[in-house]
């Protein structure tokens, strides 16, 4: 029996430090990926967002939110 693991081309799903996204929702806030951390204990990583124009405001998501059209837009 053979167990197949998924591979992904980008294991970080095209998720790259620097990226600019949108938060959706009210006020249209821009956020800049600053880190990108895998923990051993988790299977998705997260990143670190920085708001752009005042980078003392952020905050660590999970990479599948960031990816999920219903929080967060690319921008650009």
């Amino acid at each position: 029996m053979r167990l197949w693991r998924r591979r992904f081309q980008d294991e970080n799903f095209g998720i790259a430090v620097g990226q600019k996204y949108r938060a959706v929702g009210a006020p249209s806030i821009l956020w800049e990926v600053a880190l990108i951390a895998r923990s051993p204990l988790d299977e998705i990583p997260h990143v670190r967002l920085q708001r752009v124009g005042a980078p003392q405001d952020a905050k660590t998501i999970s990479l599948a939110v960031l990816r999920d059209g219903r929080f967060f837009i690319a921008a650009g």
